[in-house]
């Protein structure tokens, strides 16, 4: 019998991480993430478990993002069961744009 792992060093190290992010974020949440590029940005929305739940691919600028982000929260509220609320999309947007100019944003060409 074989004492071994099949498992190397880096699978224990990812999954152990894995589970570290598992206690933080819960069941019920989402993560989006967004690569941003010069000219294509890409969104992936996944479950607590790093499955991918959807994903969208946008030609535009970073700071043109209007139409990605509002795919991402008609997606969630899609898949939550709740209602696509205009006054809370605006609030979102305005937020994220906000995060963007102040950290992101270079001049455009």
């Amino acid at each position: 019998m074989n004492d071994r792992s099949d498992l190397s060093r880096g699978d224990r190290n990812r999954n152990d991480k894995l589970a570290q992010l598992r206690e933080l974020l819960p069941v019920t949440n989402a993560i989006v993430g967004i690569d941003l590029a010069d000219n294509k940005q890409a969104a992936v929305v996944t479950d607590h478990d790093s499955r991918v739940l959807a994903r969208r691919t946008l030609s535009c600028r970073s700071w043109e993002l209007g139409e990605l982000l509002d795919w991402v929260l008609r997606f969630l509220a899609r898949v939550s069961g709740t209602k696509y609320d205009e006054a809370a999309t605006k609030d979102a947007r305005r937020r994220i744009r906000g995060f963007f100019d102040t950290h992101l944003r270079g001049s455009p060409d």
